[in-house]
């Protein structure tokens, strides 16, 4: 989980799934906006499976990566300022690595390309096959497949370390705002969340509070139901068509949204 202390104003990325080129059209109307003591949260989801053009995952860490840099740039920010969570597409890239310690691993595969793995892959320069056939070949081939993507991934400059630094939620010192993936178990308390934080679950009433918290915040919706707000609740997902972003005040106030 990630503190981001004591705030004014915290700037919210929703997911992004490949889109780099409307990625950076969302930094750069963010960037004109950015006052010295904000901060930055991204949903989760910057890699993922999308109908809108070429999937350029890996591009869009990079930008992500290039935009941490410059939002700390100026003298009253550090690193804390700024936190990526774990989303439902991070998940199934971590997954892919680790393919050669599962039980059913073709029935695992099917699953994960079902669900865009495949996309993301191509975006590192990995046949989209390359899974499907060692999961069919046996446990050594699988091994050789899980290097070579961990491989490609560290081939890119602050890939592996993008994925290690994923957090599961984010919040404010006082806890008035919330920020998870997709999704959160309404009736557990922030530290014993689990894994419906990236998958999902528990966010379908936006005026269900949860808790004291004034404003929980989420970037994707697993019913794609898209852009929402509620009395607590806001789902900033664009959809397969574009990206959202929102600006928040420490008392949940929605104060704009952007989107390419």
């Amino acid at each position: 989980m990630h503190n981001l202390g004591s705030l004014n104003r915290v700037w919210v990325v929703g997911s992004v799934r490949g889109k780099a080129s409307l990625l950076e059209k969302i930094f750069n109307k963010i960037i004109k906006k950015i006052l010295p003591l904000d901060r930055l949260v991204f949903t989760g989801n910057l890699i993922g499976s999308n109908l809108y053009e070429k999937n350029y995952s890996a591009r869009t860490i990079d930008l992500a990566l290039q935009f941490r840099a410059h939002f700390i740039s100026n003298k009253f920010s550090n690193a804390i300022d700024i936190v990526f969570l774990r989303g439902y597409f991070e998940e199934l890239l971590e997954k892919s690595i680790e393919l050669h310690m599962s039980p059913n691993p073709l029935e695992l595969v099917n699953w994960m390309y079902s669900k865009g793995l495949d996309q993301i892959l191509k975006s590192y320069n990995i046949p989209s096959n390359l899974l499907d056939n060692a999961a069919r070949s046996g446990a050594g081939a699988l091994s050789r497949a899980s290097m070579e993507i961990r491989e490609a991934i560290k081939n890119n400059s602050g890939h592996s370390e993008y994925l290690a630094s994923l957090k599961r939620l984010a919040y404010n010192q006082e806890k008035t705002l919330l920020f998870v993936s997709a999704g959160i178990s309404k009736d557990r308390p922030i530290e014993t969340q689990g894994d419906e934080l990236w998958w999902g679950g528990g966010f379908s009433n936006l005026d269900d509070p949860y808790f004291d918290i004034l404003r929980l915040v989420r970037g994707f919706d697993p019913n794609k139901k898209g852009l929402a707000a509620g009395k607590y609740g806001v789902t900033l997902d664009g959809g397969e068509e574009s990206i959202c972003a929102a600006l928040f005040q420490s008392d949940g106030k929605l104060l704009e949204t952007i989107q390419a």
